[in-house]
């Protein structure tokens, strides 16, 4: 069964080295994704969204980002409903 997840995601400002500003964006889904099948699909419609991926296995953390507030491995994390994701920056 389809469902839309509301996602709210981190991009570079214009003009402003190292400043990110938010878009929001609904994607369609269905079954299970992950975190990082989301921003793949959100890269095919705006490819100033940056991310990073390796092993799609939770080993490597390459692909690591902070999802509504915690720091998790968008490879092996579901989606979920609703999501603001944004880079780890430290």
């Amino acid at each position: 069964m389809a469902k839309r997840l509301q996602v709210k995601c981190a991009v570079p400002a214009d003009g402003g080295l190292g400043q990110m500003e938010y878009r929001d964006f609904e994607v369609d889904v269905e079954g299970e994704v992950t975190v990082l099948d989301v921003l793949k699909m959100l890269y095919r419609r705006d490819e100033t969204i940056s991310f990073y991926s390796f092993c799609r296995q939770g080993l490597c953390g390459g692909c690591a980002v902070e999802l509504n507030g915690r720091r998790v491995l968008s490879c092996a994390t579901p989606a979920q409903d609703v999501m603001e994701i944004r880079p780890i920056l430290d």
